[in-house]
């Protein structure tokens, strides 16, 4: 498991003892005013008065100690719902070190793809053109075994799992052909194609997860 998932567990965990604790204190606090209002009610002879004021002292200081208690692990309950809650929304809307390492890399296959492909049409040494571009989508037909976390957003696990599965698709179909391939053009103008859709692909993942695409830049 993840450090969010370990967050996430303990602040659920935090959350629920504070509810069950505050919800005890709470209740033992009306049971302290009842008994309070019963020896209130209570008459007693002369002498055990100051009895009977000492227990109602002491009966409001015990009543006022669980209702703090109350309020404290009520605050408690709330604060770690809190930060449960958010812990939740913060996976489900950023990227897990596997999908951000699959994207990473997606990006790097695609702007290298689409550079061979350039390259490709102009270039007298042909056969490693060809090589290079099969190199590039092996690996991207291997984005059939990347499936989206089920902690991110149904939208979010959408878009992944569109992403990968055209990026798959583009490195089997590519991987089918012959290492000319780019010589036809009406095929090599079909593969631009496939790879714009891919690249559109990515666009709505970065967009989605607000990722920095200067970053991507970076750490191609």
């Amino acid at each position: 498991m993840t450090i969010l998932d370990w967050f996430f567990i303990i602040s659920l965990s935090l959350a629920s003892l504070g509810l069950v604790f505050s919800g005890i204190s709470f209740y033992l606090m009306l049971q302290t005013k009842r008994k309070l209002k019963k020896v209130k009610r209570t008459k007693v002879k002369k002498k055990k008065q100051k009895q009977k004021r000492r227990t109602i002292k002491k009966l409001i200081k015990q009543g006022k100690r669980q209702r703090n208690i109350g309020i404290v692990l009520t605050l408690l309950f709330l604060l770690t719902g809190f930060t449960a809650g958010y812990s939740l929304y913060y996976q489900a809307m950023h990227l897990s070190e596997k999908d951000s390492k699959a994207v990473v890399q997606g990006y790097y296959l695609m702007t290298n793809l689409e550079k061979e492909l350039e390259t490709a049409q102009t270039t007298e040494n042909e056969v490693k053109s060809g090589k290079n571009i099969k190199n590039l989508a092996g690996q991207m037909s291997s984005y059939g075994i990347y499936k989206a976390t089920i902690r991110n957003s149904q939208a979010g696990q959408k878009a992944l799992n569109k992403y990968y599965k055209s990026m798959k698709e583009l490195g089997i179909n590519l991987s089918s052909q012959p290492n000319d391939f780019f010589k036809n053009e009406a095929l090599f103008n079909d593969f631009n194609t496939d790879l714009a859709t891919v690249k559109k692909n990515h666009k709505l993942v970065v967009d989605y997860f607000n990722i920095n695409e200067e970053a991507l830049e970076n750490n191609r």
